[in-house]
């Protein structure tokens, strides 16, 4: 799975939810593309969009899928 277009997904992630990606550090964005990678693993059959999304709602609203 491409890292680059993982973190520019979460990057744009963000922009939806009015957050600036600068709230990020390099361990957030670490985690989340493994989470990312190991959930698309275990459900290939969900899109990559929608497994962005719901890493990156877990991350903003600080629920426990983050």
């Amino acid at each position: 799975m491409d890292k680059s277009l993982i973190i520019k997904m979460i990057d744009n992630a963000l922009k939806q939810y009015h957050t600036d990606s600068t709230i990020l550090n390099e361990q957030d964005y670490e985690y989340l593309y493994q989470k990312i990678s190991s959930n698309n693993k275990e459900t290939p059959d969900h899109l990559l969009y929608d497994l962005v999304q719901d890493a990156v709602y877990g991350y903003v609203t600080d629920s426990p899928y983050f």
